[in-house]
């Protein structure tokens, strides 16, 4: 499974770079300065975001809509693993085939005409989901320190919770669309054509790893790999794939299913809101069916902003449970309130606090990369969080059926316990990340390794406890 890179890819720097490390001469590197270090952080950030006519022009009678949303995920689901292909090929190769195969698969569905084209499409990109998705925190975890990466991983989940608030109305405004082409088609090509021609610039400008990134200079590629080797190891001195063994020790640690467990319940509480938060709105009695895809669009737009809140000040005091349990606190109370309210008031204010659940996913990306000191570890940790997680939607958007409204209680009340488990689940896995810091302590593990206690192809004999961000 691994693999040595080409004799052509290496250049001096990196050659010379990687031979002193391996002979311990820490001479020839001088520590950055804070000021260069944030540089390259910036520097690093700046190069790294019912549909109308289908039922008509294609037979979606009975349950047979639901089932395009269930064979999608079975299909998500089952292909989870598939994130492991950001390790084990050149993430730019492999980021540009999963761009190209989800907009390939995306743009042919406005060509299905009858209900098993479009199941089979709809399957195949469940496939293509899970190959780029799941995949791209562990790709932000080659480049970021563990003490910045929970920021950047917030960047890229705050755009799920943005692309809630302003799809509805793209949805609307392309459904309006008159013409010989169905708004339905029309919407699959406008989401999936432009996608194809980007995995072109993927595939050029992606680079793979901190030495493969044109756009650092030599001095800017050790402060990166100072920064990013601080308590965890890369795989500096070749381009490797997996290594089963890490792999496996990532997927059988305890600690990675806590956090899977986590996601699962995050999913069961959020995975429905995107397809019910507006109907539930309208259900209040005070709104139209428009006003209601347009009030669906503010409490996104909040919980985007508390993504990023959350997950800089996580970073900041390097804490990831205390922010997660607070995350799913808050869904709680709001799924509790419009369990128990009537009043169009309350039951619109309390979506606001639901929708804060989805800020717990950016912080446990973060907190699993934080976890697990190897990057094939991460690897397998990934797989397990996303694998486990991602069941959460096949329960969570069967929460709400129509006979339980205008209140649907049972969905809301069951929303709220999921809430408070991912709760107490962040305050289980910080006082054992926690004992765990303080037994290191007592066997005299280095607070801090730096570089050459952290490389790939440091001896196996070596120390390899790390401390845990809990």
């Amino acid at each position: 499974m691994e693999k040595d890179s080409s004799p052509g890819s290496d250049s001096p720097t990196r050659i010379e770079h990687v031979t002193a490390m391996e002979k311990g001469n820490a001479s020839t590197f001088v520590a950055p300065t804070r000021s260069e270090e944030a540089a390259v952080i910036r520097k690093l950030d700046r190069r790294n975001a019912r549909l109308a006519g289908m039922v008509k022009d294609i037979d979606l009678s009975g349950n047979r809509y639901n089932l395009l949303g269930t064979v999608f995920y079975i299909f998500y689901i089952c292909s989870q693993w598939l994130c492991m292909g950001w390790k084990q090929f050149s993430p730019h190769k492999w980021c540009a085939f999963c761009v190209l195969f989800w907009g390939f698969i995306a743009t042919i569905q406005a060509t299905a005409f009858n209900w098993g084209g479009l199941i089979a499409c709809r399957g195949f990109l469940g496939i293509a989901e899970a190959c780029f998705g799941p995949g791209v925190p562990l790709y932000l975890s080659y480049f970021y320190p563990r003490d910045k990466i929970g920021f950047r991983q917030g960047v890229f989940i705050s755009g799920a919770a943005m692309a809630n608030a302003y799809g509805g109305a793209l949805a609307y405004g392309i459904s309006q669309i008159r013409g010989s082409v169905a708004p339905w088609r029309i919407l699959f090509i406008i989401e999936g054509a432009p996608t194809c021609l980007f995995a072109i610039l993927v595939w050029f400008y992606l680079p793979d790893s901190i030495m493969e990134a044109p756009f650092l200079s030599a001095r800017e590629k050790e402060i990166a790999l100072h920064m990013t080797a601080r308590n965890q190891r890369i795989d500096v001195d070749q381009q490797t794939g997996i290594r089963l063994k890490e792999m496996w020790e990532g997927i059988r640690d305890p600690k990675s299913w806590l956090p899977a467990l986590m996601y699962f319940g995050v999913n069961v509480s959020y995975a429905s809101l995107p397809l019910f938060v507006p109907t539930i709105i309208s259900e209040l009695g005070a709104f139209t069916t428009i006003q209601s895809q347009g009030l669906s669009a503010p409490p996104y737009i909040l919980c985007f902003f508390t993504i990023i809140t959350f997950c800089y000040l996580s970073d900041r005091l390097q804490m990831r449970g205390p922010f997660c349990a607070l995350a799913a606190t808050l869904g709680a109370i709001g799924f509790i309130i419009n369990a128990t309210c009537k009043g169009a008031g309350p039951r619109y204010f309390s979506i606001f606090l639901s929708v804060e659940i989805f800020a717990s996913v950016a912080l446990l990306l973060a907190w699993v990369a934080n976890i697990h000191s190897t990057e094939s570890r991460r690897a397998g940790a990934y797989t397990v969080l996303a694998t486990v997680g991602q069941c959460g939607p096949l329960l969570g958007t069967n929460l709400f059926p129509i006979s339980e409204k205008p209140y649907y209680r049972k969905g809301m009340w069951i929303s709220a316990a999921f809430c408070l488990m991912v709760a107490v689940l962040s305050g289980v896995l910080s006082c054992w990340l926690i004992w765990e810091n303080r037994k290191m302590d007592r066997e005299g593990v280095p607070e801090v390794e730096e570089f050459e206690e952290t490389s790939g192809g440091r001896a196996e004999d070596r120390n390899k406890k790390h401390r845990y961000v809990w």
